[in-house]
């Protein structure tokens, strides 16, 4: 699989790991995509990050579960999150250290002019996530951050959703606040 990744890859939350090519080649941080078998490969030939693991959630990659994630973890000995790229390889979701969800971007208003990133109805962007298995969640994230986040949910979800982008100054504001 090739990949197109826009660096530096920042984690909101950590931007002082922020993941740059020669950091990646130092073994800092590792930002990888891969089926949950390749990326258990990696950590068994012997992938030692220091920091974190950053598994990139693409449209044409499968998701991992968070058994899978906790299972890399054990694997890597460093903290994994997730990360939801877009085909371009802009971030447009990201797990923060609580691990209770994707931090997004909002919903989209009604009559709204502004792109969808995804939602059940069409899923704009073909990501292979089991949106029935994911529910919208608006109250704010344990970490502290306001915003929405995609939450796992064991029961099903019938209600369709879509997502928007956030605009430059609601991401500001999310980062900040």
């Amino acid at each position: 699989m090739r990949i197109r990744i826009r660096f530096p890859l920042r984690h909101p939350f950590f931007p002082d790991w922020a993941a740059t090519p020669a950091r990646l080649a130092g073994g800092e941080c590792l930002a990888l995509s891969g089926s949950y078998q390749e990326l258990a490969r990696a950590a068994t030939a012997g992938l030692r990050p220091s920091r974190a693991v950053f598994v990139m959630h693409t449209p044409d990659s499968p998701f991992l579960g968070d058994r899978q994630r906790d299972a890399l973890w054990e694997m890597f000995q460093v903290p994994v999150f997730a990360l939801l790229l877009d085909g371009e390889g802009r971030l447009v979701g990201y797990e923060c250290e609580a691990h209770e969800g994707l931090h997004i971007g909002a919903s989209c208003p009604e009559g709204s002019a502004q792109q969808p990133i995804f939602g059940t109805e069409d899923s704009v962007l073909g990501y292979r996530i089991p949106w029935d298995r994911f529910v919208l969640e608006s109250a704010p994230c344990e970490c502290g951050r306001p915003g929405q986040r995609l939450v796992y949910s064991a029961e099903g979800v019938a209600k369709p959703m879509r997502v928007c982008a956030p605009s430059v100054e609601e991401r500001q504001e999310q980062l900040v606040g």
